[in-house]
């Protein structure tokens, strides 16, 4: 038995705004947020969406107290960061956070998320967390937490949105969600850009990318930030990914929608004879690296 295998989880899964309800059953309707789990209990989250309720609820339940806890930020749109104030750890005596992500202009991550608490907003104010929290601005960049190697890179999005390479033990997992790629045909279309996240992702374990639009749906909605089935799978079979998992699913994506973009995305690479699995994977999914 592999007991140095990294547990990788979702707590939500859609982008821009939460959906509940009996569309989104089978996938949930949380917005953005993951967990990287690592032998000896340390635990990366990535993104503070309304998914990161769902792992504070999990976290609670099983009685587990993440006393040291690092917490990525993509970008601070409200569905990465407006469920933070619900993480219960945040409360808690004795626990130990550190919160990375990109500060925008003369703005830094720490302001950018006390001020969505700053008594207007929210009822509750920052300073009332009772945990040791510490913030640290990225931007592209690489260094080391708790001795694992992290890699970023800015992402097409407006702002400045981050995408985080993470390597333990030369197991590669990416989280690429908010990012536009542009088919050549589009005027914006960077051929330099993404040559870089194609070398940035090359040869990933894992892949967590934005997936937002169908294909038709992208003809219209070019410039907002996010990218269809196509473009997704291109760069996967592209950049030789072993796991693609589509993420940031569009608010009126219900489960049938996020069905059919999973079947069309495998047979596109079914048709390339790529090696790359694909994966549209459910909240509170379990997956082991």
């Amino acid at each position: 038995m592999n007991d140095d295998q990294i547990k990788l989880r979702f707590w939500g899964v859609h982008g821009t705004l939460p959906v509940p309800g009996k569309n989104t059953v089978k996938y949930g309707g949380n917005t953005s947020c993951i967990s990287l789990e690592f032998p000896g209990g340390k635990l990366f989250i990535f993104d503070a969406g309304t998914g990161i309720k769902v792992l504070s609820d999990y976290l609670t339940a099983n009685k587990v107290r993440p006393v040291s806890t690092k917490i990525f930020i993509s970008h601070p749109h409200w569905d990465h960061i407006n469920a933070l104030p619900f993480f219960v750890p945040l409360y808690m005596q004795g626990n130990n956070f550190e919160i990375y992500g990109p500060s925008q202009g003369n703005i830094s991550m720490k302001k950018l998320i006390s001020r969505q608490m700053d008594g207007i907003y929210f009822p509750i104010k920052f300073k009332e967390f009772g945990a040791n929290i510490h913030f640290r601005d990225l931007k592209e960049e690489e260094f080391k937490v708790d001795g694992i190697n992290i890699k970023t890179m800015l992402l097409n999005h407006p702002g400045h949105c981050l995408g985080y390479c993470v390597n333990y033990k030369k197991r590669y997992i990416y989280y690429i969600t908010d990012n536009e790629l542009y088919p050549k045909s589009n005027q914006f279309y960077n051929e330099h850009y993404l040559n870089k996240l194609t070398d940035f992702v090359r040869n990933a374990d894992a892949l967590i990318t934005d997936c937002t639009y169908t294909d038709k749906e992208y003809e219209t909605k070019s410039g907002w930030g996010h990218s269809s089935v196509k473009q997704v799978v291109d760069l996967a079979d592209r950049a030789k990914v072993k796991t693609l998992y589509l993420y940031h699913h569009d608010p009126d994506h219900t489960d049938a929608v996020i069905d059919a973009k999973l079947k069309t995305a495998q047979a596109m690479l079914k048709k390339k004879n790529s090696a790359t699995i694909c994966i549209a994977p459910k909240e509170r999914e379990l997956f082991k690296i």
